[in-house]
């Protein structure tokens, strides 16, 4: 037996008319044609959609001549899109764990380890798995506190990091990742490259190579977490990204290009950050609406 997609022979919907319905009313209109047989495998089922979808991809090529194909490929994947989250989020009880921007969250793992998470971040991982496989990924920035037993594995979409039981800080945006350690030991890897830290050290992806350097007490040892950051020779634009993180502002900066920062400064009070890294580099400010800052050179 095979999903059968009875919308075919259905009376012809207009692209205006699809568009006007809601997520659901889409959704359930075109899943009203696909019959999944009860005694049919997750696993096959779930092949037989991956498969709709490459043909449904190969369909949209031509969907530029044949409207009503390219309505069959968009129901296809919306049926793909549907049984994905079915067995990735209710079947392996997937849970995901976020951290807004101008918060951050305190989350204690199956295992009992703790993670704090900094702002704009977050966590996932399989709670029907976790007691056999301690693995999770990262998006953004946190601090563990594994508890000992079996390897720990933190993802991100550079590289990964195992451990057996440590506290340790990893940073992954976009194409920024380092990782440092604070008790124990970490294994760095991004590819074929694997580096091991140890307490005081950390590694840095940097030019597609994985740098190990040492830090001290003054560098902050995650100091986020206690509400304390510390910048060394960073780009000006990744700290005002990283001030829009911890306050949920919008910041709007001209003539900061090529300029670099070096300095501490808290998240207590906006205007303070503010003063804080503007005044050095001779930039003024104003907030409009509560939440949204405008930055420019100061008129000489």
């Amino acid at each position: 037996m095979d999903i059968r997609n009875e919308n075919m022979n259905k009376p012809k919907f207009s692209k205006t008319d699809f568009d006007k319905l809601s997520v659901g009313e889409k959704t359930n209109l075109l899943i009203s044609g696909y019959h999944v047989p009860q005694k049919q495998a997750k696993a096959t089922t779930f092949e037989i959609i991956r498969q709709r979808i490459e043909q449904g991809e190969q369909i949209q090529e031509t969907a530029k001549r044949h409207l009503n194909i390219y309505w069959a490929a968009a129901s296809i994947a919306v049926i793909a899109l549907a049984a994905t989250f079915y067995f990735n989020v209710i079947i392996s009880q997937a849970k995901v764990v976020f951290a807004e921007r101008g918060r951050h969250v305190e989350y204690t793992l199956p295992d009992g380890s703790e993670i704090k998470i900094n702002s704009d971040s977050k966590i996932s991982y399989s709670a029907n798995k976790f007691g056999q496989n301690r693995e999770l990924n990262l998006s953004g920035e946190a601090y563990f506190s594994v508890k000992k037993g079996a390897p720990f594995v933190v993802k991100t979409s550079i590289g990964k990091v195992e451990v057996l039981g440590t506290t340790f800080n990893v940073f992954s945006r976009e194409k920024d990742f380092h990782v440092s350690c604070n008790t124990g030991k970490v294994r760095v890897s991004v590819g074929a490259q694997t580096v091991t830290i140890e307490p005081g050290e950390k590694v840095v992806w940097v030019d597609g190579v994985l740098k190990k350097s040492s830090f001290t007490d003054e560098d902050g040892k995650a100091g986020w977490t206690i509400g304390k950051f510390r910048f060394d020779n960073i780009p000006l634009i990744s700290i005002f990204d990283e001030i829009e993180r911890q306050f949920n502002v919008k910041i709007s900066a001209t003539g900061i290009e090529n300029r670099y920062f070096t300095g501490s400064f808290s998240n207590t009070k906006l205007n303070e950050v503010l003063e804080t890294v503007c005044l050095p580099m001779n930039l003024e400010y104003d907030i409009k609406d509560g939440n949204k800052v405008n930055v420019k050179p100061k008129d000489k």
